[in-house]
């Protein structure tokens, strides 16, 4: 069995996770993968399935293929539909000015808006179609999850200090979900990797996830 996967966020690329992103089958929604994409390369499952924000939804969507198949399942920042916690108004900002003039400057604010501070490299211009996709995505797209479906090895993760989510979404994520479990780190919407390093070590016992330092 394999070690498992990582489901990124909207711009979620590898140097916000160095280790993990070596470590695990790293995927950049749209821009590695579109939903459908996502659920053929996960098929062959692994002992942990990690998934943030866009990718965790990705994630809950394709749930009912893809929980099975993962010994783990850890969902940072997860919600059902982004639009019932963030005006669709910003969003649609965000994918006009990436349209108008490429991604850089808006994924760099939407990083800053994650809490990420410097070292952080920019956005490809090349990227710019896949991350206007996913874009459009949240505008639209909802899980439908119904009270009291099996979470039983599913734990949610959110950053205490998050200023793009609210924790009510992932609150009514872990809700949903029985006998699943949330825990709340002193993060943003990135919660760093030493945090997600500790809880994976946590749940699988794997050195691959033995916090460093």
């Amino acid at each position: 069995m394999s070690l498992g996967a990582f489901v990124s966020g909207w711009a979620g690329y590898a140097p916000l996770f160095p280790h993990l992103s070596r470590t695990l089958d790293f995927v950049v929604p749209f821009v590695d993968e579109d939903e459908a994409g996502l659920a053929a390369r996960l098929s062959a499952g692994g002992r942990v399935l990690v998934a943030w924000s866009t990718g965790a939804h990705m994630v809950l969507r394709l749930r009912a293929e893809l929980f099975p198949r993962f010994g783990k399942v850890v969902l940072v920042a997860p919600f059902v539909a982004f639009y019932d916690y963030v005006a669709r108004e910003p969003v649609r900002a965000m994918r006009a000015a990436v349209a108008a003039e490429g991604p850089r400057r808006t994924v760099r604010a939407f990083h800053r808006a994650c809490g990420l501070r410097g070292g952080v490299p920019d956005a490809p211009d090349a990227d710019g179609p896949a991350l206007a996709r996913g874009l459009d995505y949240l505008l639209t797209s909802r899980a439908v999850l119904a009270a009291g479906e099996d979470g039983a090895r599913v734990r949610v993760v959110h950053g205490a200090g998050d200023r793009v989510l609210p924790l009510a979404a992932s609150a009514h994520v872990a809700g949903l979900l029985s006998g699943s479990w949330r825990s709340l780190v002193d993060a943003g919407h990135h919660v760093p990797e030493d945090i997600l390093l500790g809880i994976l070590h946590e749940e699988t016992g794997c050195d691959a996830f033995q916090p460093r330092g």
